[in-house]
């Protein structure tokens, strides 16, 4: 399609969709122009992020992750201590794996 034909089916005008394709601009593009431009093309909105490689599940916000029990933490920091012997932290991942499987049993 020629930027004509995209922007007489769109509404878009090609100096529009051209600036989107750049990543020009200080703002994020109304979101009715987008779902107007997606649908004069015929692709869903989700569709057309997921091409621009977006994921549209990602938040920019994200939940925090729970916080940790102390003795986890504990465990953690001896695993990346580089004072303790490469033997107790060999026990310490084989437990942990002992663990997990048993775990996954339940």
């Amino acid at each position: 399609m020629t930027d004509k034909d995209i922007a007489r089916v769109t509404g878009i005008g090609a100096s529009t969709f051209h600036r989107w394709r750049r990543g020009e601009g200080r703002e994020l593009p109304e979101l009715e122009k987008v779902q107007a431009f997606c649908d004069g093309l015929g692709v869903s909105v989700v569709g057309a992020i997921t091409a621009l490689g977006l994921n549209p599940s990602v938040r920019d916000d994200p939940e925090p992750e729970p916080p940790l029990p102390p003795e986890i933490r504990k465990i953690l920091r001896t695993l990346a201590d580089p004072n303790v012997a490469d033997s107790d932290k060999l026990v310490l991942r084989e437990m942990l794996k002992m663990l997990a499987e048993r775990g996954g049993r339940s």
